[in-house]
């Protein structure tokens, strides 16, 4: 089994990490930190050296430096604590001898343990809704807990165990060197030729060590990795095993059977459903495209402490820290360039048929009428929901586009003009009856006859044009399939030149109709930390075979693809970017090889962009959001050609419709069509002038004309807990609590020249202003609502307007304290002198 040394990444001045998690496998590893694992909830068992025991809820265990460990579990909750003894040393005389024997399984007395879980309890009970001085107390508990330990667990380390400081240096090293190699032809003389030592040496102390063979434990190491890739359906058995070192596909088959009982092919089919709607980074890294929300332990927290401490978990008294600006004087004759608004280019809804619904044409009436997007970004325009694709007896083609029409007419009569996504594959044409995602059954496999494919989009084509007329159907955008890139399982295919050639039928079909008619490729699928190696190697194959698309569409969610890629943390939960500026990282990233490669001119379309995948994260609802989508903004405006949010409204039907009105959907809209934070946001934005005068952290100041627009926020980054896809304390009641140090901001802005009496107009989203969720709370409760709640809180969660006159002779000052995940617009303007006083 897999064996190796865990690096902790400790607060620079605290000896003590803690994190919780729902573990599956956690594989063979080692530390020298001591590890306190308690079990909140369901059963464990817990590996350590050659020792197995079975942990259930309420046992705890001591594992102590050095010792190796592994876990297994199908659904424990457990809390972790890592201490690093080396920021001990000033108190406690020898701590490499240090050595504990707390374990509940083997004890006779459970009470002498009551202590060590109070301790455990006191630490998580002060970091759910932890103040800023949350560390110190961290620290008084770190070291209590040590003295319990020192007092009443102190024992002396089993003779068998015994690792010597030299021994471990070794053992790591040989260790780092044999996983950095695992996928060469490596032997046991190589890794004896690195350390100097000889092989029937080296041979006898590696079985020493670890307690089997060195061939051994590099087969099995190259089958943690070899199991991994089988997930992934583009990546051939050979592939896998040339991949991961094996010499041959026979030795990997060979092996595979000894561990799993079972053939890769057999035992990856039966596995399949694990990543099922999976979107592969490259065709290599996923993410759980059906993730509900982060994992929350709000109620095996509380339960625990409450049972520890004889007191319910009572959140203390919210503290808002007061955090004030430099004022900032602002030349109100600079203009630094011409605004085109591209935010406003594109609004995303699900699925075309859902244009037909009366929810969903209400959501975007208002949106047009209140914002005024450009284009609309739908899926499934030949899904067999629209009745648009049959054959007859002898398998001829019959069209029938009388839906499409109708969600088409509808959209033109708000101004919308659509993106022609051709998606997805009605299943007459579907060369995979089985390969449906979401709860709709959408179809994803590729044409089973490509001849009727491009009849079926020649018809579609040409009847658009003779309804609409060639000049407005060349003012629309067209494109081929969604998110090509991703898995197998969802709307990807198995082989990528499948989709190559699917794009350059379908580009050239449209093309021979109207050579002007406006194709685009491939709505590609980014995230923060993964590279657009896939979207480039569409673009080569496009160059090479002259269909280079008229412009880009890609897709950018805030998810981190490599923190769930992290070898001893299974779970599956929904990781999100840990940096408050990875929107910026992605588009330096995309626009830099897009130069490289020489296609900086193309357009980019931006066509779904969001914080999240989930149609489940409690913040979406939040004020959060709404800060959220006006720093990115702000801080990339007009750098791409359309900044597509994902989506308009929580009507969608990619999963089933949750009961709760607040679930933490992507919508700006609630699916009853209550606006949320983020709907605010996007107006705030539509007010803005042409002209940028000034911009910087947390301000954005525009003209238009002889008035000035100032957009303001207070936007706070979700600590790393949540980002890691945990969350400790946030339920539907509470939802703001992965937010450390949220503080207020002060914002005095001097504008000048400025010369005569102005009117100050302030609009207010925040907590108390604007946000329907902070408003339902109010209510008594955020779940169930009745349609006479409904038309209330559509009523009142709308901005707050405050309005004042101030007078300059040469500086007009401007002065605002936002809240936490506030926005602010400020829009000044000149009062003619007709309404000055006398």
């Amino acid at each position: 089994m897999e064996f190796r040394h865990e690096i902790i990444n400790f607060p620079k001045k605290l000896p003590i990490k803690f994190f919780l998690h729902r573990i599956g496998n956690v594989s063979r590893h080692w530390h020298q930190s001591l590890e306190l694992i308690v079990v909140m909830k369901g059963d464990a068992d817990i590996n350590v050296g050659n020792v197995s025991y079975r942990l259930g809820a309420g046992d705890l265990i001591l594992i102590n430096s050095n010792e190796v460990h592994e876990l297994h579990s199908e659904d424990a909750t457990m809390v972790a604590l890592q201490i690093k003894l080396e920021l001990l040393k000033e108190v406690v005389v020898d701590i490499k001898k240090m050595y504990f024997d707390c374990n509940t399984v083997k004890a006779n007395d459970p009470g002498s343990f009551r202590n060590i879980k109070r301790i455990v309890a006191q630490i998580l009970q002060h970091n759910i809704n932890a103040s800023e001085f949350v560390d110190l107390k961290n620290a008084a508990l770190v070291y209590e807990l040590i003295y319990e330990l020192c007092t009443h667990f102190s024992s002396d380390e089993p003779e068998a165990d015994l690792q010597p400081k030299e021994g471990m240096d070794r053992l790591r090293r040989i260790l780092d060197y044999v996983n950095s190699h695992y996928s060469e032809p490596i032997s046991l003389q190589e890794v004896a030729k690195q350390e100097f030592l000889s092989v029937p040496y080296l041979s006898k102390y590696f079985k020493k060590k670890l307690g089997l063979p060195f061939s051994d434990y590099l087969k099995d190491l190259r089958l943690h990795y070899a199991v991994n890739d089988l997930l992934n359906e583009s990546l051939t058995i050979d592939k896998i095993a040339a991949k991961n070192g094996f010499p041959n596909v026979r030795s990997f088959v060979t092996a595979f059977g000894e561990k799993y009982g079972e053939l890769p092919s057999i035992w990856r089919k039966k596995h399949a459903e694990e990543v099922s709607g999976s979107i592969e980074a490259t065709k290599e890294k996923s993410v759980n495209y059906y993730q509900d929300e982060p994992h929350s332990y709000h109620e095996e927290i509380s339960r625990f402490i409450e049972n520890n401490l004889g007191q319910p978990s009572l959140a203390p008294p919210e503290k808002v820290l007061q955090r004030f600006s430099t004022a900032l004087r602002i030349d109100v004759t600079r203009q630094t360039g011409k605004l085109n608004h591209r935010f406003k280019n594109f609004i995303g809804v699900s699925r075309v048929k859902e244009v037909l619904y009366a929810e969903v044409q209400e959501a975007l009436r208002t949106a047009q009428r209140e914002i005024g997007f450009k284009y609309i970004k739908m899926h499934g325009l030949l899904d067999d929901e629209l009745m648009v694709y049959d054959e007859d007896a002898e398998g001829r083609p019959l069209f029938n586009f009388r839906l499409i029409d109708s969600a088409f007419d509808f959209l033109l009569s708000v101004g919308l003009k659509p993106l022609v996504q051709f998606s997805f594959m009605p299943a007459k044409l579907a060369s995979d009856l089985s390969k449906t995602v979401f709860y709709t059954n959408m179809n994803t496999s590729p044409p089973k006859d490509m001849a009727k494919w491009n009849r079926l989009v020649e018809a579609l084509t040409l009847h658009l044009i003779g309804r609409y007329g060639m000049e407005e159907v060349r003012s629309w955008l067209f494109c081929v399939w969604n998110e090509p890139s991703s898995s197998n399982l969802l709307f990807g295919f198995k082989q990528d030149e499948t989709f190559f050639s699917l794009y350059k039928n379908t580009y050239e079909t449209v093309k021979n109709i109207d050579a002007s008619l406006s194709f685009g490729g491939p709505a590609a699928f980014s995230t923060y930390n993964k590279s657009e190696d896939w979207l480039f190697s569409f673009l080569a194959f496009s160059k090479d075979n002259d269909c280079l698309p008229d412009f880009i569409t890609i897709h950018y969610y805030d998810i981190d693809l490599i923190a769930q890629n992290d070898q001893l943390s299974m779970d599956k939960q929904l990781n999100l970017s840990p940096v408050t500026d990875s929107f910026k990282q992605f588009i330096d990233r995309l626009q830099l090889r897009l130069r490289e490669a020489e296609l900086a001119s193309l357009p980019v379309y931006l066509t779904e962009w969001n914080s999240t995948v989930s149609h489940k994260d409690l913040m979406s609802d939040t004020c959060f959001k709404s800060s959220y989508v006006i720093k990115n903004i702000a801080e990339n405006y007009d750098r791409l050609e359309s900044f597509g949010y994902w989506l308009l409204t929580d009507l969608h039907e990619e999963n089933r419709l949750p009961s709760q009105v607040f679930h933490g959907g992507l919508g700006l809209f609630t699916y009853n069509n209550i606006k949320k934070p983020a709907y605010h946001a996007f107006c705030f934005l539509n007010k803005l002038g042409n002209y940028l005068v000034d911009r910087g952290d947390g301000y954005f100041i525009t003209k238009q004309d002889n008035r000035y627009q100032i957009l303001l926020y207070n936007y706070h980054h979700y600590d790393d807990i949540y980002a890691n896809g945990i969350s400790i304390s946030i339920s539907h009641k509470e939802r703001y609590s992965h937010f450390p140090g949220k503080a207020k901001r002060e914002f005095r802005l001097e504008l000048a020249p400025l010369v005569g009496s102005f009117e100050i107009r302030h609009s207010i989203v925040n907590r108390d202003y604007g946000s329907a969720y902070d408003n339902a709370l109010k209510l008594g409760q955020a779940a169930e609502l009745s349609l006479g709640d409904i038309e209330y809180l559509k009523r009142i969660s709308i901005p707050r307007i405050e309005k004042e006159i101030s007078a300059s002779s040469e500086t007009l000052t401007v002065h605002a304290v936002l809240q936490p995940f506030e926005i602010r617009l400020i829009e000044v303007s000149e009062r003619p002198a007709s309404t000055l006083e006398p």
